[in-house]
């Protein structure tokens, strides 16, 4: 497995378990041998006030897809996918809610889809195996995790103009950027530990333990706390970011693999095994797990916080009522879904 969070995020490629790294290496170095292709495939155009879920279904190294799903969120309904290149394995949304960024694990790009058109409307190389994006709340700067070269690349918007990579951890997964721009949290799978990168500057500071495997992270809109989702161990680690501390594992359903929230709440909901967990980041408890009917593999936060879409490994997106706790309904998006977001097409209501 392993999820991630995309902007919040998520967020996450291949969520079976790791292959080796020489495996994994190898079957991607073929992949990468590709071109991108599709930059002209659309889907229909998001209108202003349609929240859509946007869903990375690239699957895994053995059964590589090349499409976003796209799913308008107020009647369930599919909409034509959106190839954007091999494995496409996170996603953000730009804080105007007018674009959506696409890595791709398998050709090492990132894309960026128009939400008014539907469409790829630009591309740019990146580092080795990308498998997580987040983008900074001024809307300037994306920052894209490097699973197979251990690195950061920052991203300038809207130009999509990569910089000089940045050294952090071995194999990260993960990118999260705090509410105020300050702080982006990389979580890296074979350490152990989160990365802390100060912004604007781009500064690394020490590593932070994080359990074993951490597969997300998330820093809450409110307080002065982080959650990490720790695969091997079903825990979340708190990390107080005043101090950059490790605190007492939370323990969650599942092997956990991705971790989101609404703008302002207080709630952030883990997914993992057959369940979403939610845990109070004030008081850093969990509350009962909601069970949604398969492999829980990543999750967005609908704006407002009373519904999440969570992705399933039978192929479905799940719309789960997080106030009642119980799944509203399932929509078939093919392939392995494993990371998703939502965009409305204009700035997001808090």
């Amino acid at each position: 497995m392993r999820g991630r969070v995309a902007g919040l995020v998520g967020c996450r490629s291949d969520q079976s378990p790791k292959p080796g790294a020489a495996a994994a290496a190898a079957g991607l170095l073929l992949l990468a041998a590709g071109l991108l292709a599709g930059c002209a495939s659309g889907s229909a155009a998001a209108t202003p006030t349609t929240p859509t879920a946007y869903v990375a279904t690239g699957a895994s190294v053995a059964n590589p897809g090349d499409t976003v799903a796209v799913v308008d969120t107020v009647n369930g309904r599919v909409q034509p996918g959106i190839i954007t290149g091999t494995l496409p394995a996170a996603l953000a949304v730009t804080p105007d809610g007018k674009d959506v960024l696409v890595v791709n694990k398998g050709v090492d790009t990132i894309s960026e889809i128009d939400v008014a058109s539907g469409k790829v409307v630009n591309k740019a190389t990146v580092g080795l195996e990308p498998d997580a994006v987040a983008v900074t709340p001024g809307g300037t700067l994306a920052l894209v995790a490097n699973f197979g070269d251990n690195s950061v690349t920052p991203v300038a918007l809207p130009s999509l103009r990569p910089g000089k990579p940045i050294a952090v951890g071995r194999q990260p997964v993960a990118v999260a950027v705090s509410p105020k721009g300050n702080l982006a949290l990389v979580s890296n799978y074979e350490d152990g530990t989160v990365t802390p990168i100060t912004l604007p500057g781009l500064a690394v500071g020490s590593p932070v333990p994080a359990g074993a495997e951490p597969a997300a992270v998330y820093i809450a809109p409110v307080g002065d706390s982080a959650l990490v989702a720790d695969f091997q161990t079903t825990t979340v680690t708190p990390i107080d970011l005043s101090t950059m501390a490790p605190g007492t594992a939370i323990g969650v359903g599942g092997n956990p693999t991705g971790i989101a929230g609404a703008a302002g709440s207080d709630v952030a909901y883990v997914s993992g095994g057959d369940s979403v967990t939610p845990i109070n980041v004030g008081t850093l408890v969990a509350g009962r797990p909601i069970n949604v009917g398969t492999t829980a593999e990543a999750l967005a936060v609908v704006p407002g916080g009373r519904t999440a879409w969570v992705c399933g490994t039978n192929g479905v997106l799940i719309q789960v009522d997080l106030i009642r706790a119980r799944v509203i309904r399932q929509v078939s998006v093919g392939n392995q879904p494993s990371a998703v977001v939502i965009a409305t097409g204009r700035a997001a209501a808090g």
